[in-house]
């Protein structure tokens, strides 16, 4: 991965995947989609097969949709909350960048929040949680391509400087989520397990992850 270079070209959100994967998880046909974004169902139509763009201003509406689909609180108070939070929980946005690391993950890792905050994957980490990323990033995760993903990782982190890396066995949870401008990033949700609990659990996934794609 070359997460430095990588350029928000790349990660153009596909609004086809994004609009049709939430119509169908609220159950809602295209014309009660069409009232909730006071346009007509041809324009939807015509954005789900491609032929159009909705305009940024319905794309922020459509990212506001699926933000009050999933919480009540406001994104400001999500990511103070994804701080605060006790298990291991990172928010890492379409160029590999950690944007946020819960309480619980820097306690983890044995670090302070600086030491992880801020940086690349590909500087912080090496292994299977960069493997993932790039895995994500083939898969369309950061277009609105992918509904959730499952998996099970030996994250080896690099802490600066010099000290030795710090190694966690974790069955992760990905999905998602939808922030202004607008723009996809990744929350992973991880909890710490026994090699025995890791290798059970990639034995069922049938390999280290499983992607759910999102249509």
């Amino acid at each position: 991965m070359n997460s430095m270079t990588r350029t928000i070209e790349t990660q153009a959100i596909h609004w086809p995947s994004v609009i049709r994967h939430y119509r169908l998880s609220k159950g809602l046909k295209q014309a009660a989609l069409a009232h909730d974004l006071n346009v007509t169902q041809t324009m939807v139509s015509r954005w789900e097969s491609g032929v159009a763009l909705p305009s940024p201003r319905i794309q922020e509406r459509i990212f506001d949709l699926y933000w009050s689909s999933h919480t009540s609180v406001s994104r400001a108070d999500w990511m103070d909350r994804i701080g605060r939070h006790p298990s291991l929980v990172a928010v890492i946005d379409g160029r590999g960048r950690i944007e946020r690391a819960s309480r619980g993950l820097v306690r983890t890792l044995g670090c302070e929040r600086h030491a992880v905050e801020g940086r690349y994957l590909a500087e912080a980490f090496q292994g299977d949680l960069v493997d993932l990323f790039d895995t994500f990033d083939a898969s369309g995760f950061f277009e609105g391509r992918v509904a959730s993903a499952e998996s099970m990782d030996r994250i080896e982190f690099l802490p600066p400087g010099r000290g030795a890396p710090v190694t966690r066995l974790v069955h992760g949870l990905h999905r998602p989520t939808f922030l202004p401008g607008p723009r996809i990033v990744w929350l992973l949700s991880a909890a710490e397990v026994t090699q025995a609990v890791f290798d059970d659990v990639r034995l069922r996934l049938g390999g280290p992850r499983v992607i759910r794609k999102g249509i």
